[in-house]
């Protein structure tokens, strides 16, 4: 039974929302109205109690659809489109929502997603609230289990908190109290805390957590919080709070100066710079890098491993991109080829919800809807293969993108890694590019396995083309669903996976809530913005460049791309430029992108910016491959308002708790 109520994290949102609860082990649940004595009679009611706190979470994997945040679409990273039944029912991918102002304080959920978590958070702390008081009651529970039961109830609770801070910002704080269930109005009337506030007490609930969590996991218990995973989230918490949206930066000034609490007229958002929140994100990140049990994650190199150009360094990793596949050691994590539980990239994961985004990202005739698209500009930031950006490609790595000239193309096929060919024919333009690209993008002409449907003639060993009248272009849509721009996210399909065929099946995936490179750029990143040493609990830190140039290689030459450059590191902007680019590409789908230009100040800019794809209302040599505004409806209606900073919160929880103030720029 140990830690089995983590299991309820993994399957949840997925099978709720898909109505098929009666898949969950009956021991998720265990009814509120169970006497409370019985609760701590022994340490299977307690953890069955617990089972029903974690039942309560949203899946961190639903990025794509049926999700709990703007996943995704909610930023540059995808574009979704169409309609299902002739135009009767959306395809509400909740980010598509949010970029379309359709959503209101009175209306954040659809028919498959749902933004207001407050209040299942709120119930998730109160029975969190309910255990802690009464852990050493429990007759039959060791000391030991005790000490670690108390760190799993406090990183669940803070857990909570962290799911209301990233998406509607500060919140109240309820710390260890446990309300009463029958009092008049005025006894829940509360207000919302500082942004710091709150940073801190989930931060310091994280650390204190992590003393009696566990390193590592066992095979069937991966969704298990670990010692490190706490850590992570609260570095990553800590590295929001030292940005300029939260931090007395130009963002915070223009989205926040004005917003106050109403009952005494405190900034819910400091307008003062603090250098310091930089150095306690530095910090944060080190004591994760320093448990000594985190490393990226490596596939020894084979005969079908592509050759390194020559400036990239070739000691053999971590001191250079020797050794290794830099393409399967990065695809391979997320494809589901990695053995999860082994890999010691990842920090905290989940086999939900990842999965089941295939359909949306297959192509068309391939039993996919292909109605998640990636931008032009999301393509564009990929380096060539020596690192070169494409606007300035060395003789011996070209770009060339010549969109109308049928000789532009790839001369032969390209072995670039074992289950990876770049075949006769593709554009050039997605040739001598780094291995993260071919990970990640999915083209017009890039090679599907789909192995798994190899009796089937016709749905496998395809070259996939998105252009009018290719194999997978719009002529073939149903319903006006199609890829929109020429490009898919391909970074969780397996050669295996297929969509149809007698034999098709799709691997496991796990996707990673939080992985140790993350860490890493974190890490360099903070380290970027100070100016002088600081020492936090005992760890001194301070822009030391070999610090940065040491944990920032280790993701370069893992995906086999040269070190950093004098150049790059000589100003603090300089640097600033190349980590927000990395950490676009490294962490590419994964969750991260939304909430990284809002911490940046940078979204209201790109969202100036019109998106482009590729012209795929013409024929491929017809000018499919000159980049242009995307015409779909979903596009064009498209729109950036300074109060999609934060999500707000329902209009219900405001009428409950009249002291509550909302979120700037929406309804109250």
């Amino acid at each position: 039974m140990k830690r089995f109520i983590y299991i309820a994290i993994v399957v949840f949102t997925a099978l709720s929302f898909g109505g098929c609860k009666d898949y969950l082990n009956v021991d998720s649940y265990f009814a509120d109205t169970f006497p409370e004595d019985s609760i701590f009679a022994s340490q299977v009611n307690i953890e069955r109690y617990y089972n029903g706190a974690t039942a309560l979470l949203p899946t961190e994997g639903m990025l794509w659809h049926y999700g709990s945040t703007p996943g995704v679409t909610g930023s540059d990273e995808a574009v979704s489109c169409g309609t299902w039944n002739g135009g009767f029912l959306d395809i509400q991918f909740s980010g598509t929502q949010l970029t379309l102002d359709k959503i209101k304080a009175d209306d954040m959920a659809g028919w498959s997603w749902n933004f207001n978590m407050w209040p299942e958070c709120y119930k998730i702390i109160r029975k969190c609230n309910t255990i802690l008081p009464h852990i050493n009651d429990v007759p039959d529970m060791n000391s030991f289990r005790k000490m670690e039961f108390r760190s799993e109830v406090r990183f669940l609770r803070a857990y909570a908190y962290y799911w209301m801070l990233r998406n509607q910002g500060p919140m109240i704080l309820l710390g260890d109290e446990l309300l009463s269930s029958n009092e008049s109005a005025e006894y829940y009337e509360n207000v919302r805390s500082t942004m710091d506030e709150c940073v801190d007490y989930i931060c310091t609930e994280f650390e204190e957590a992590a003393e009696n969590l566990p390193l590592d996991r066992s095979v069937d218990m991966l969704a298990a919080p670990t010692k490190g995973a706490a850590l992570a989230l609260s570095a990553r918490i800590r590295l929001a709070a030292a940005s300029p949206l939260w931090n007395g930066g130009e963002a915070a000034r223009r989205y926040f100066s004005d917003w106050k609490r109403s009952s005494d007229g405190v900034f819910y958002v400091s307008q003062t710079y603090d250098e310091e929140k930089w150095a306690k994100a530095a910090a944060a990140a080190k004591k994760v890098m320093d448990l000594g049990i985190y490393d990226l994650y490596t596939v020894e190199a084979d005969q079908y491993t592509a050759e390194l150009p020559a400036n990239v360094p070739h000691e053999n990793y971590p001191n250079g991109a020797g050794g290794i596949d830099p393409y399967r050691s990065y695809s391979e994590q997320f494809t589901g080829e990695a053995v999860a539980a082994t890999n010691k990239e990842l920090i905290w994961g989940t086999t939900s919800g990842v999965g089941g985004h295939l359909s949306w990202i297959f192509p068309l005739t391939l039993g996919g809807s292909s109605c998640v698209s990636v931008p032009q500009r999301m393509v564009d930031y990929y380096y060539m293969v020596d690192g070169k950006d494409i606007k300035n490609a060395s003789k011996e790595y070209p770009y060339n993108n010549r969109p109308y000239d049928r000789t532009c193309i790839v001369q032969q096929d390209k072995i670039l890694s074992k289950n990876y060919t770049l075949k006769a024919g593709t554009y050039a333009a997605y040739e001598n590019r780094e291995p993260r690209f071919y990970a990640n993008i999915g083209f017009s002409g890039r090679f599907w396995y789909m192995t798994s449907a190899s009796s089937d003639t016709g749905k496998h060993d395809l070259q996939v083309f998105y252009h009018k009248g290719g194999n997978c272009g719009m002529t073939s849509a149903t319903n006006n669903v199609y890829n929109i721009t020429g490009y898919t996210g391909t970074k969780y399909v397996h050669p295996t996976d297929a969509c149809t065929g007698n034999s098709a099946r799709t691997i496991t995936k796990t996707f990673p809530i939080i992985r140790y490179a993350e860490i890493l750029l974190s890490y360099a990143e903070a380290l970027n913005h100070l100016t002088k040493e600081w020492n936090i609990d005992g760890i001194k830190v301070s822009r030391d460049t070999e610090a940065i140039k040491k944990a920032f290689n280790l993701v370069r030459y893992r995906a086999g791309l040269p070190g950093l450059t004098d150049e790059e590191l000589a100003t603090e902007a300089s640097f600033e430029q190349v980590v927000e680019r990395e950490r676009t590409i490294e962490l590419f789908h994964e969750g991260r992108r939304y909430y990284d230009v809002r911490r940046w100040g940078i979204v209201e800019d790109l969202e100036k910016e019109p998106l482009q794809g590729l012209n795929v209302n013409v024929s491929e040599w017809a000018g499919f491959y000159q980049p242009t505004i995307i015409q779909y409806s979903t596009i064009r209606e498209r729109v950036f308002k300074p109060k999609m900073v934060l999500l707000p919160l329902a209009l219900d929880e405001l009428r409950k708790v009249p002291t509550l103030d909302q979120n700037p720029g929406w309804e109250k």
